[in-house]
């Protein structure tokens, strides 16, 4: 049995990523929020994980799917086009297959693509970033 990851904890690794990958002038937790309240909708399957963004759910709405499980081992590649507003995340079994994807997801030039680091830790792990999709969700605390 591959070891699992929740979908939940599988997103915040990707937005972690990404930000580490990013200039870093925004805070680490205001961009994990600002990255998961934009989430409207999640299609989750063992190896993929679809997600349209928007301006959230309405108040009291929770993306479904956040405590699934998926698989922890291989690679989880990012890929998002921010002017079609969808991100997706899609696992490859080894780091030859990821990296062909992502020569591949480059080659089109039209979005933002990476690998995503499982072993990333959050700065102020305390904060927990769990508003998905909440279009006025609680504050991170500081």
């Amino acid at each position: 049995m591959p070891p699992k990851i929740s979908v939940r904890n599988l997103l915040v690794q990707a937005f972690l990523t990404g930000w580490s990958q990013s200039d870093r002038v925004i805070p680490q937790d205001e961009y994990l929020e600002s990255a998961i309240r934009v989430i409207e909708m999640m299609q989750v399957d063992p190896e993929s994980i679809y997600v349209e963004e928007g301006l959230g759910l309405l108040d009291g709405d929770e993306v479904d799917h956040l405590d699934d499980m998926v698989r922890a081992d291989g690679v989880w590649l990012y890929y998002g086009v921010e002017a079609e507003n969808f991100f997706l995340l899609q696992w490859y079994p080894d780091k030859v297959s990821a990296d062909a994807k992502l020569a591949q997801l480059e080659a089109l030039g039209d979005g933002k693509q990476y690998a995503v680091d499982l072993t990333l830790k959050r700065s102020n792990p305390e904060n927990k970033a769990e508003n998905f999709g909440l279009s006025t969700p609680n504050q991170l605390r500081s």
